[in-house]
């Protein structure tokens, strides 16, 4: 702005410091712009997965139910509870997931 005045063109404060705030404007909307773009692979990503997150969930429950119910849940014929596999003996009682209930 000094050079301006120097050179004799009388430059109103208020004009430069409009233009000056303009530029600065352009500059943080075309930054918006390029985060937008970013963002908006990586929220599709994230609506992808809270819902594949969702269906598992639906999927999981629904195996517990079937689980829970009487009867769904059996123990195959001949099935010993303590066989001996090649790394040892397996105590099938002590396997929390292999628990079921006799009937």
């Amino acid at each position: 702005m000094n050079d301006l005045r120097d050179t004799g063109e009388i430059v109103d404060p208020r004009i430069a410091r409009i233009e000056r705030l303009k530029a600065q404007n352009a500059e943080l909307e075309e930054r918006i712009v390029t985060r937008d773009q970013q963002l908006a692979p990586l929220t599709e990503f994230r609506t992808l997965l809270i819902s594949r997150l969702a269906a598992q969930r639906d999927e999981i429950e629904r195996l517990r139910r079937l689980v829970a119910h009487i009867g769904i849940v059996r123990q195959l014929p001949g099935a010993a509870t303590n066989r001996v596999a090649p790394f040892g003996p397996v105590q099938l009682e002590k396997i929390p997931c292999l628990m079921v209930k006799n009937r």
